[in-house]
C-alpha cells in the first residue's frame, strides 16, 4: 500500500475518529513499515490485518476521490 505523509496525517485523523480507543502511538507510520502498522491497528481494533488493510484502502480511495473534486 502507498501511503504519502500528507496523505498519511489525512486518514490518521479518520482512523481516530471512526476508531475512538486509537492514539496518536498507535497511528505512528514509517514508509515500508506497513506490516508493522497493520499488527498494531489490528491488535487495537480487533479486527484482522486484512480488514485493517481493507479499512485504510477504503478510506485512501475516498480521501483521493474527494481531493479530485
Amino acid at each position: 500500500m502507498n501511503i504519502s505523509g500528507y496523505q498519511w496525517s489525512v486518514l490518521k485523523k479518520l482512523l481516530k475518529r471512526r476508531f475512538t480507543q486509537l492514539s496518536d502511538e498507535d497511528l505512528i507510520f514509517e514508509s515500508g513499515k506497513e506490516v508493522e502498522l497493520f499488527v498494531r491497528l489490528e491488535r487495537k481494533i480487533g479486527k484482522p490485518q486484512e480488514d485493517v488493510a481493507r479499512i485504510i484502502k477504503g478510506m485512501q480511495q475516498c480521501y483521493l476521490q474527494e481531493s479530485l473534486l
